[in-house]
């Protein structure tokens, strides 16, 4: 990431926002996922990608700064999944292939091969 030291912080600073964004949409999706769920997925898969290149060379406890976004996020992907398969299978495919990498930067490679062989079998259902 050759960006701009501004540049940087705009991107970084702007997981506040979305965080914030996430807990306000939440309520809403969980009355009403026909409007509100596919967006909640969607800024949460955002929160969740920004804060794991925030976080990624800044400590050793990488895993444990975003494991839980990483969990959470496939968590409200299954909900859209059930809810609305058409479009929420291909989604949770694609977070759960999002989980696998974490499992892989994490030396996790047990869990990285489940999610991804769970990726793959979502992918044939949806063909």
């Amino acid at each position: 990431m050759q960006w701009s030291p501004d540049s940087k912080r705009h991107y970084f600073d702007s997981r506040i926002a979305l965080r914030e964004r996430v807990d306000t949409l939440a309520p809403r999706a969980a009355e009403d996922p026909d409007l509100h769920l596919a967006e909640l997925v969607r800024l949460h898969r955002v929160l969740t990608v920004r804060s794991s290149v925030y976080w990624e060379h800044r400590t050793h406890l990488f895993a444990d700064r975003v494991r839980s976004l990483f969990d959470d996020g496939v968590r409200l992907a299954r909900r859209l999944s059930q809810h609305h398969p058409a479009d929420g299978t291909p989604t949770l495919a694609k977070i759960l292939i999002d989980r696998s990498t974490f499992h892989t930067a994490a030396g996790e490679f047990g869990p990285a091969l489940d999610d991804f062989c769970q990726a793959l079998s979502y992918l044939a259902e949806a063909d």
